[in-house]
């Protein structure tokens, strides 16, 4: 996941902060870019042959769109063979237009030659190819405008510069700051961090060294940090074994950048930042397009089953509110994403004056605390179905770690201190379900076998992930854990 510093002539851009938001995605923007074309080209298509309908008074006959298609086809890959999707190219108005030239040329090319084959070499309409590229040049170059204005202000905005943090200043980091500066716009190297502070310069090429490792930890927590690279040599290998143990639960890509002369056999490990070539160690695993893809799931199903479920809601709430005094939600703190506190909706199964807001004690089979309206829907799971609003207000997801309260233990021990990479979970949105919930996992946590097995169940979740696993957690949730005996 590529994306750093900035400029030599003024090296404190490198550090200006992004106050509209976080990075974009540019591999989707490119992607929709992409998409847009193809529509652009086929709108372009029915555009031309209209055109040649209304000159000659008739449509012309035959199979004139398959020559269509290919010219579309044969267009849009050379767009992206000339690189017209890469974001400098994007964000320039006159590098758009000129790469425009060789594929609209290849694409009339493909289009001529179809109308040959199709037409047993001849051309059913002459003028047509020249209107066609007239009609698919003008929508390409008129859709480029909006498109640069929009990358300008997205460039202003800082929107576009992938946020890096380095850990280490050394040569190494020197280097990779050094090899960045053409790259202005795509990387924004936001703080250098090393643990040996105190003994280090304040500052490397105009770049601040900013604190610790667990302060970068802690401030990854506040905002968005793409990509943090550790600049050690291989030899420090205990050191960078440290370091990565800090950031294993943080959200950012984590790449080494270091001595590669010594992993030369390692070569399938690498990838670019700029002109830099690192090792990948750890890479966010839900981003650009995965992560787009989970959204729409999430906000699909999340409104279809929130108007399906309605009336299972309301009866819910009614009952609830005729049975005890308090109110019909249950509002918890607990860890999220990014190992962030946020609040989780639940119907209130319990009577009020009792209620655990931190989980210092876990609900346990035939609870005292429990209401009779709390026994059967918690019995049914129809307790978590308020966590609907929390995946539609984007705190949770349909599927993924169960979040837990700060304060909930197994065998009188913090999960935090049973579980060394219990934080990891917190790499991606919690879930309503998940994978270890629906391997038996859920309910009361008495022992330490029990945190362990849901901590490797969500890791495994998390390192596997796919919108296929995600429909069969959700079907396996509706057929085996609704009535599950762990529920209670």
């Amino acid at each position: 996941m590529s994306d750093v510093l900035s400029g030599s002539a003024a090296p404190r851009a490198a550090t200006s902060t992004n106050t509209h938001g976080d990075t974009l995605s540019f591999p989707v923007i490119a992607g929709l870019v992409r998409l847009a074309d193809l529509v652009l080209l086929g709108m372009a298509g029915v555009a031309s042959v209209g055109i040649v309908t209304w000159l000659y008074g008739a449509y012309p006959e035959g199979p004139i769109q398959l020559a269509e298609t290919a010219g579309t086809l044969a267009t849009a890959l050379g767009l992206a063979r000339e690189g017209a999707y890469a974001q400098t190219a994007m964000q320039s108005i006159s590098t758009q237009l000129r790469l425009l030239i060789k594929p609209l040329l290849l694409g009339t090319f493909c289009l001529v030659a179809g109308l040959f084959v199709l037409y047993q070499g001849q051309l059913p309409v002459r003028i047509w190819p020249l209107i066609w590229a007239i009609c698919a040049g003008g929508a390409i170059g008129l859709g480029r405008i909006p498109l640069w204005y929009i990358m300008r202000y997205w460039t202003a905005a800082g929107r576009l510069a992938r946020k890096i943090a380095i850990v280490g200043l050394s040569d190494f980091s020197h280097e990779f700051i050094e090899r960045l500066r053409d790259e202005p716009s795509a990387f924004n190297i936001v703080g250098i961090y090393d643990d040996r502070i105190a003994r280090v310069p304040p500052s490397q090429l105009g770049i601040d060294v900013l604190g610790t490792v667990a302060e970068l930890v802690e401030r990854s927590r506040r905002e968005r940090i793409d990509v943090i690279v550790v600049a050690l040599p291989l030899k420090a290998v205990e050191r960078i074994k440290a370091i990565m143990d800090q950031l294993a639960s943080t959200v950012a890509d984590i790449v080494l950048t270091t001595d590669l002369a010594g992993l030369r056999y390692a070569r399938t490990q690498f990838h670019g930042i700029g002109r830099n070539a690192v090792v990948s160690v750890r890479e966010a695993p839900l981003k650009d397009w995965r992560l787009l893809e989970k959204t729409l799931l999430d906000y699909t199903i999340g409104v279809a089953a929130l108007l399906i479920l309605s009336p299972v809601l309301l009866l819910t709430a009614v009952l609830i509110k005729l049975e005890s005094p308090g109110p019909v939600l249950f509002r918890q703190p607990r860890m999220g994403f990014n190992n962030q506190l946020f609040l989780c909706y639940k119907f209130r199964s319990m009577h009020h004056d009792m209620r655990d807001m931190l989980a210092d004690k876990q609900t346990t089979r035939d609870d005292p605390r429990i209401t009779r309206v709390g026994r059967i829907i918690r019995k049914l799971s129809v307790d978590e179905l308020p966590q609907l609003l929390n995946v539609l207000n984007g705190t949770m997801s349909l599927v993924g770690p169960r979040p837990h309260a700060p304060n909930t233990k197994a065998a009188d021990r913090l999960f935090t201190e049973v579980v060394q990479q219990y934080a990891v979970r917190h790499r991606v949105k919690p879930g309503i379900t998940g994978w270890a919930q629906v391997n038996g996992w859920r309910g009361e946590t008495t022992t330490v076998e029990q945190i362990e097995q849901r901590v490797a169940c969500d890791l495994f979740y998390i390192e596997n992930w796919s919108i296929a696993l995600d429909l069969k957690i959700m079907v396996m949730t509706v057929l085996r854990e609704v009535r599950s005996r762990n529920a209670f």
